[in-house]
Parts: C-alpha cells; structure tokens; sequence
C-alpha cells in the first residue's frame, strides 16, 4: 500500500506544483472575467449602424423610430438596474433612498414611461449621487446601436421601388457612403427597408392574393449583414404595432386605451407542490439550485476529460522514455496503475476544490446580500450534491482513467495515440447533445435511457440531481454502473499490465487478445 501512495504523491506532485497548472488555476477564472468583460465592452462599444426607409405610404417612419427608442430605453434601464444594485449604498436602498420609477423590480412600459417622465438618466444620475460608494463611476446609458439617415437625394428621388433598390445597392455594399447633415464623416449604410405604397396588412394570418401577385405590397428589409437580426426584429416589430393600431382604431379604441391594455400584466407566481404553503413560491435560491447540477455536469465533463489526458500523456511519456522499466523494479504493474489512478483524480478533485474556495470569497466579498454566488454555495453545501458530484465524479473518473491508462500502455507516442482517441472522444462527449432535453425533462425517456447506460449513469443522475428521479431508477442504475466498472476495469488492466512494458505497440487484434486474458 505504501508504494502505491509513493506513486500517487509522485503524480500529483509532478502537476498540481507545476508551473503550468498554477497558471491554469490563475488564468482559468481570470479568463472568464475577461471574457465577460470583453463581451461588455465590445458590446458597449459596437458601431452606430445606419439605416434608411423609403416609405412611400408615410405612415410607418414614426413607428420605427418609436420601436427602436423603446429597446434603447429598455436596455438602458436594465443596465442603470445593475448599476444601483452594485454602486449605491445598500442602507440608502434599504431606506428607500431611491424610489420608482428609478429603481423597481421589472421594466414594464408603465415603468418606461415615468422614467421619461420623471426626467431620464439624467434625473436617475442626479437622484443617486448623494448615496454611491466612494469611488463609484458615472452611470452613463448605452450608446443607441442604430441610427435611422435620411436616404440619399438620388434614392430618395427615384421613381419607383425598383430605382430605389437600384439605386441603394451600392450604399449597401459599401462602395459608397452617405453624408449626413451635422457630421464631418460619411456614414457606410448598414440596412434599408423599403415600404411601398400598397404595403397594407395581412388580415388573419393570410396573404391576400393581391400581395401574393404584387411583389410591391410586402415591405422589403435590404442589408448584406445575415448574422445581426436586431434591426429586422425592430422594424418587424414596428409595422406589426402599427397595423395592430390601426386595426384597434377602426373599433374605435385611442392609442392611450390600448398602451394602457398593452401595459397589463397578469400576476403570476411559481409553487412547487412538494413545500408547505407558506414555502412554496419559487425564489432566486430555487431556480440556482435547479440549475446547479447542470453546471457540475459541465464542470465534471471537462475536468474527466482533463485528467483522463493529463493521464495518457504520462503514461506515454514514462512509456517511451523507459522511466516505467525503472519503476516496474521496485513495484508491481498493478501498484503503478492505482498509483496513478489515485494520483491523477485527486489532480481532478483540486481543480474544482480550488474553484469552490475561490467562489466562497467572491461571495463573501460580493456586494449585495442576494447574489448568485452566495446562493450557489449555500445551495451547494446544504443539500447532499457536494456528497453526489464526489461520488459520480469517482465513478466517471475511474471508467475513463482505465480506458487512458489503456491506451497509454499500448501507444509509444501520441501520434500512435490519435487512432485511438478518436472513438473515446466520441464516448465522452456522446451524450451532450442530449443533455439539455434531460434537463429540461429530467424524468423522460432521454434521462432515462442515459441513466441506464453504465459509462453515461454519473452524467444523468448528477443532472437529475435536482428533480426526485426514482430512487429504484438511480439506485439500480449505479449497481450496474459499478458492476460495469468492475468488469471494465479488469479487462483494461489485463491491457495496461501486459502492454505497459512491450517495445513496439501491440495491433488492433493483439490488443483484443490482450483484453481476454491474463498473461501466465
């Protein structure tokens, strides 16, 4: 037992004080918030993007801008939100320093409107500055992400639809661009919507047989960027309010009327039914908690995969270089593969346990009392998945280091290697198509079947950790998964014992005579 423990300090030495793996730990959460901020910036800082409608009915000008001013507004209260959650006091929130419309829980067109009321960003900047944190920045509203320009003379100009396409097309493929009045540079034309003068709606859900025919009835949204819909959706958006509004008007009902009907909210709340009443409503920490086990199938995943190559590549490497010719004289082929096994998984277990400790002082360093960090550790700790992901993570490691340590004793390179990882590859990574339908119906067919299948059981139940599966389902379903283990792990152990020390790698066929049985 002694040598063995020898061998599994051994390796998880030789990484876990590795400069490369202290980089790993540092640079891995680091990543995400660079990530996280990059994405922030370089959504904050994407290009006015230009437009231009030619409306030939002069109806539906008004509508777009509106459209479009709403989502500026609304992305800019969801953000002032984040704002003075993370930079004014919590004792002047606590107070009620701030009141609606500048502060609340949801950003309904009610709220929208008294934020324009109550005097804008401007007003909500003015209204915080006496309870910010010391060093809090400026709130500044996002940058508007498009600008509707006046088309060009000569488009603008055109007798029909078909000249103003014409026309517009090599504004839209950016040979030319367009200046606009009280700017220096040009602007190059992101997109043009076209509205001709028999635009008129589809009643029913139909097509009249008019549009059908005439090619100029259907408004027509021009731009050779296919990837960005969020001016499409706008402008969809926005002539579907404005025939909804002039349907509503032929009834006799005002735009104030149905603004103040669009503004209704049906109040809906979730339960679960397996709480007492007074605990039943569906809060922040439940819904954590039911998507926590997803996480950790992710996490279990990539970290099995890791280890499972942190553990080939040694193998290989011992292999070529004769340094297991050297250990195989002080111990036996069996003590240097648990050694291994032992040494590699706790490798697999410090870089979560790592990551936990690292969430306990983001939480305890967070600045608000309700964060998604704090709730996740709570949740974490006070149910019994920490116990659960131990566990599966074991099972998983145990069924995959074998099939690495396998092909490491029978491959002297990692190009000998490649044939073989190929498949594996495709074993591990199998059932992530699937996991977001077991997910989503943690009790169906899908979960069930990848309960049931043994090298696939740690993913499923750790994904169903959060639903009450079936005890007999998941209690049956781990019998057979470590009956299974047992068996695979003899078989790949006949492979690493009797291959780990042969020169040249064995064939397809010897290997599979390797796996039947034991040398004498």
């Amino acid at each position: 037992m002694r040598q063995i423990f020898l061998i599994a300090w051994r390796e998880y030495k030789q990484y876990v004080f590795s400069r490369g793996f202290l980089l790993f730990l540092i640079m891995f959460p680091l990543s995400i918030v660079f990530l996280g901020a990059t994405l922030g910036y370089l959504e904050n800082n994407k290009p006015l993007r230009s437009f231009v409608v030619i409306d030939e009915t002069g109806d539906y000008i008004g509508d777009i801008d509106r459209i479009l001013e709403n989502r500026r507004l609304r992305n800019g209260i969801f953000v002032w939100d984040r704002y003075v959650r993370l930079y004014v006091k919590p004792t002047a929130l606590d107070e009620g320093a701030l009141a609606p419309p500048f502060l609340g829980d949801e950003i309904s067109d009610a709220r929208m409107r008294a934020f324009v009321a109550a005097g804008g960003f401007e007003a909500a900047n003015a209204a915080a500055a006496a309870h910010l944190k010391p060093g809090a920045p400026a709130f500044s509203p996002p940058k508007p992400a498009f600008e509707r320009i006046a088309p060009p003379a000569e488009v603008a100009g055109a007798a029909s639809m078909e000249e103003a396409e014409l026309r517009l097309r090599p504004y839209l493929m950016g040979e030319r661009t367009i200046a606009v009045d009280g700017y220096e540079d040009e602007r190059t034309l992101f997109a043009a919507v076209l509205i001709p003068a028999g635009f008129k709606p589809d009643i029913d859900g139909r097509e009249s047989a008019a549009a059908q025919d005439e090619d100029e009835a259907r408004a027509q949204y021009w731009s050779r960027n296919l990837t960005d819909l969020a001016l499409y959706d706008s402008v969809s958006s926005a002539l579907n309010s404005a025939f909804q509004r002039s349907i509503v008007r032929s009834f006799g009902v005002s735009d104030d009327k149905l603004d103040a009907i669009a503004a209704i909210r049906a109040p809906l709340d979730s339960f679960r039914p397996d709480r007492e009443a007074e605990e039943a409503e569906l809060s922040l920490k439940d819904r954590i908690e039911t998507g926590l086990p997803a996480a950790m199938t992710y996490v279990l995943l990539v970290v099995i995969f890791g280890v499972g190559n942190l553990l080939l590549t040694n193998t290989i490497e011992e292999r070529s270089n004769k340094i297991v010719e050297i250990l195989l004289s002080s111990v036996t082929a069996n003590q240097l593969m648990m050694g291994k096994l032992i040494g590699i998984g706790a490798v697999g277990l410090t870089m979560p346990a790592v990551f936990l400790l690292a969430g306990g002082a983001l939480a305890s360093l967070a600045p608000t009392d309700e964060n998604a960090v704090e709730i996740a550790m709570a949740a974490l700790f006070s149910s019994n998945l920490a116990a659960v992901y131990l566990f599966y993570f074991l099972c998983a490691y145990f069924i995959f280091a074998m099939i690495f340590l396998a092909i490491g004793a029978i491959s002297n390179s990692m190009q000998d290697a490649q044939s073989y990882m190929g498949p594996v590859m495709l074993l591990v990574f199998a059932p992530t198509p699937f996991m977001l339908l077991v997910f989503q119906n943690p009790n169906g067919i899908v979960a069930s079947v990848l309960t049931w299948i043994p090298i696939y059981t740690p993913y499923a139940v750790m994904m169903r950790a959060a639903s009450d599966p079936p005890f007999w389902e998941i209690a049956g379903a781990t019998v057979l998964m470590l009956i299974f283990a047992a068996l695979f792990a003899r078989v790949m152990g006949r492979i690493f014992r009797q291959a780990i020390l042969q020169a040249a790698p064995p064939k397809i066929k010897d290997v599979l005579r390797l796996a039947r049985r034991e040398a004498a």
